[in-house]
């Protein structure tokens, strides 16, 4: 059996990885693993990214840059670094075995295999093991196909963590250079519409926050969608509390002929509600559901096709206002209902901002409604 050194499925990832695979991939690992519903993800690992600096000579080179430039002037040549440099060639190997393996959809015939879908559309997003600023998009990169293209999209993604910006948070909130750095590689799926939620608000914990809107995740800053409709929804009840739909005037697709992500003028469309209230309260429910597994506030992006809602990454809300040295989860002992262990790893966040956690923890839907979404998400192809 080959020993795979770089990649790990999602469903491989453990707390414990935290330093090798970050903690976005570690807190979409515990939302995969509580049966919500995450397109198909692997994970590169900071082993991958060390291994990369090592073999191009960058790590002395890119010391000197710092040295002598600004910081923008810095970061265009650390750009130009990386895209001329080889990615390790067993690394290579693994990383297109794991692109090509996203192609395999369940229950997808052996033919239809190999075509043009051998190629997926994937999203690259950086997941270092500190914990990143709420609103943070720098180093996620959508509608990424064929190798070369992951190639540099990847490079790209590690190369962010130099950019003048990154620089200034982890100098502002105390986080040394002694840090990991995981990429996740998401198959994207074919949304209609999209949404981000907060697990609670500004001034209420109470509160659920969703911001919905047609078309594709706008992570770039040059394409944020303006005119997304805002709900808040009781976290108790899951009522909606407040309703605002707002004029979009395009939308983020991809374009059949050239499959660019493109802006879609949308007319009259742009003045309709986003999501529907059952859907709004669904992306709710989910938030809810989310908050209560990882143990704090959440920002999450999802994808929305007709039934299905995707959670496509979880940030954790971070409040600049209040510095946290470091956290420890608790190490859980104790027996389950069939006699086993269970035992969950403990692990430090060195640096990094976080708010204080809710005490008033939401609760877990019901066996009934666990039982039916377990079904639902279990046809989801």
């Amino acid at each position: 059996m080959v020993e795979v050194r770089y990649i790990l499925t999602l469903n491989k990832v453990k707390r414990s990885d935290l330093e090798e695979a970050g903690f976005r991939a570690v807190d979409l690992a515990v939302l995969r693993e509580k049966r919500l519903n995450i397109p198909l993800t692997f994970v590169i690992n900071n082993q991958a990214f060390k291994d990369f600096l090592e073999e191009n000579g960058l790590a002395s080179r890119l010391e000197n840059v710092f040295q002598k430039r600004n910081p923008a002037d810095a970061y265009k040549e650390v750009l130009e670094l990386f895209l001329k440099a080889e990615l390790p060639r067993d690394f290579e190997s693994e990383l297109f075995e794991a692109y090509e393996s996203l192609a395999i959809d369940p229950g997808v015939s052996a033919s239809s295999i190999v075509t043009d879908w051998s190629q997926p559309f994937v999203s690259l997003i950086r997941s270092p093991s500190y914990l990143l600023s709420t609103e943070d998009k720098e180093g996620i990169f959508q509608n990424i196909r064929g190798k070369k293209a992951l190639v540099d999209a990847l490079k790209l993604v590690w190369a962010s963590i130099y950019s003048p910006e990154s620089l200034k948070y982890r100098e502002r909130t105390g986080i040394n250079d002694s840090f990991g750095v995981g990429v996740l590689v998401q198959k994207m799926k074919r949304v209609t519409q999209s949404a981000v939620s907060y697990s609670c608000s500004d001034l209420d914990k109470k509160t659920i926050i969703v911001k919905s809107f047609f078309g594709l995740q706008d992570y770039a800053s040059e394409h944020e969608i303006l005119g997304k409709d805002y709900h808040e929804v009781d976290v108790d009840t899951l009522m909606i509390k407040k309703a605002d739909i707002n004029v979009q005037e395009y939308s983020l697709i991809r374009d059949p002929e050239s499959f660019e992500v493109v802006r879609h003028e949308l007319g009259e469309q742009g003045s309709r509600q986003k999501l529907n209230d059952k859907q709004i309260a669904e992306v709710a429910r989910i938030t809810k559901r989310a908050r209560s597994f990882i143990g704090k506030d959440l920002k999450l992006y999802l994808g929305v096709r007709d039934n299905y809602t995707y959670v496509l990454l979880a940030n954790r809300v971070v409040d600049e206002q209040k510095k946290i040295i470091e956290e420890k989860d608790k190490m859980l002992l104790g027996v389950d209902e069939k006699g086993g262990h269970i035992i969950e790893h403990a692990y430090e966040v060195l640096g990094g901002l976080e708010e204080e956690p809710s005490l008033n923890m939401p609760g877990i839907i019901s066996e009934e409604e666990a039982r039916k979404e377990i079904v639902e998400e279990r046809g989801v192809n």
